[in-house]
């Protein structure tokens, strides 16, 4: 960015200039307006500057030319207004000569903020390798709007009916919709904005520019009430477009970062750090759905409770991180025993507990005795460890609440550890429903 500084403090000036070349901009320094005027003249269109930042006394007579010649042939020149003094005749000669901004100079380094933050604002445009979903059917206007996207180092997909954008929009991943209001086919713009919104995922919120040749109040009322960020009149105007795609793209992964970091502090918060199973805190966010999806959906869910033995005495005699170590790999072989949709959990010191949704009495007992097994043969950290195992299932009597079903199962585990622990004890409620409901469902005559 080249920019024009003219300042009469050669101190200010050299502060200004510091602080620009920081910026990585092309500075050039004059101390009045006739100075001023003398570069302006002579710069062509490849050399003019992007930015011309004055000090409040080039509305003196020395000045006049200058001002005059930028609201001329400089009109698309931005220009900074520094003062020390700001009052009302100030502010409205500012106003008449085109002037963008006025900053106060009392304030250095609100100056120094406003003029980085001005410059970065302005021009940075960091959304290199942003993905954008663009939907016009007219051939020239595709062109121009492509071209313009181009610049900005956008991958862009273009489709002329909304119907094969929102396919692709279903398939693939976007950062921004671009679409058009009226489109030919069987669906317009605004459909095309709904169905977006309608979707069950996270790319419903994908953000939308609408873009539209009618500029009509009650369009863009309807546009927005649809679930559109933003809104463009077609021809677009270059700078306009870009700023605005540049604020949704931006404010998209801004949003998309924070989603991510949200996901990672509840993985973080619902998981057990020494053996990355599920911890006691995360059965409160599952076991009650699974419960209400067992009854709803009538199919069996039992529970397993298995407690270490004798690990107290593993701490003791080989110390705490020989522990640490065994209840990590009994973790892991715990989670690679289970199934997808099974939860293991860490509920305790040596405890752990399993959820198991479509499965039986029978079943659980079953696996519960090849766990039992496994963890006997597998001896974690080099020690031979054995575990006590409680099994039970939900059935009528725990009326739908996971603290029973929970009671169940702990008092089969306390049964498995007092007659001789290594052993898996089944809920005797649990077997007793389980029979009950088989003798039920035999059909009549048929043998016992």
């Amino acid at each position: 960015m080249k920019v024009l500084i003219l300042e009469n403090s050669r101190i200010f000036q050299k502060m200004l200039q510091d602080l620009l070349i920081e910026l990585d901009c092309t500075v050039s320094c004059v101390r009045t307006g006739e100075e001023g005027l003398d570069l302006l003249v002579n710069t062509t269109e490849d050399t003019r500057y992007d930015l011309i930042i004055a000090s409040q006394h080039i509305f003196d007579k020395s000045g006049a030319q200058f001002i005059q010649h930028c609201k001329v042939s400089e009109r698309n020149t931005p220009i900074i207004l520094l003062t020390s003094e700001p009052n009302e005749t100030l502010m409205k000669n500012a106003h008449s000569a085109g002037i963008k901004e006025v900053f106060p100079k009392t304030n250095l380094t609100y100056l120094k903020s406003s003029i980085r933050y001005y410059i970065q604002g302005e021009n940075s445009f960091d959304i290199k390798g942003g993905r954008v979903l663009y939907v016009e059917d007219s051939a020239s206007v595709a062109h121009i709007v492509t071209k313009y996207l181009k610049k900005l180092n956008l991958e862009i997909t273009h489709f002329s009916t909304a119907e094969e954008a929102f396919h692709s929009f279903a398939d693939e991943e976007y950062d921004l919709v671009i679409t058009d209001v009226m489109l030919e086919g069987t669906m317009d713009g605004l459909s095309l904005v709904r169905m977006i919104r309608a979707q069950n995922s996270h790319h419903a919120r994908t953000p939308i520019l609408a873009m539209t040749g009618h500029d009509d109040l009650q369009l863009r009322i309807d546009l927005f009430h649809a679930g559109i960020n933003d809104y463009v009149t077609k021809p677009p105007i270059e700078e306009e477009l870009a700023t605005r795609v540049n604020n949704l793209i931006t404010n998209k992964r801004l949003a998309d970062k924070v989603r991510k970091q949200q996901r990672a502090l509840f993985t973080l918060a619902m998981t057990d750090k020494l053996t990355t199973c599920h911890n006691r805190h995360s059965l409160s966010e599952y076991a009650p759905k699974y419960i209400n999806d067992s009854v709803r959906y009538e199919y069996p869910l039992s529970i397993m409770i298995l407690d270490l033995d004798h690990f107290k005495h593993i701490n003791d005699e080989y110390g705490h991180t020989t522990g640490d170590n065994v209840l990590a790999e009994i973790g892991k072989l715990l989670m690679a025993t289970c199934r997808q949709g099974d939860v293991v959990a860490r509920i305790g010191g040596e405890e752990f507990l399993i959820l198991l949704p479509h499965c039986d009495i029978d079943n659980a007992m079953h696996k519960a005795e090849n766990i039992r097994s496994m963890i006997e043969l597998a001896k974690p950290a080099g020690l031979k460890m054995t575990a006590s195992i409680g099994v039970a299932s939900l059935i009528a009597q725990h009326h739908e609440d996971f603290d029973k079903l929970y009671k169940s199962a702990d008092n089969a585990v306390y049964y498995s550890k007092a007659n001789g622990r290594n052993q898996v004890t089944a809920d005797e409620e649990s077997i007793e429903a389980l029979e009950l409901q088989q003798t039920s469902s035999r059909q009549p005559g048929q043998a016992l």
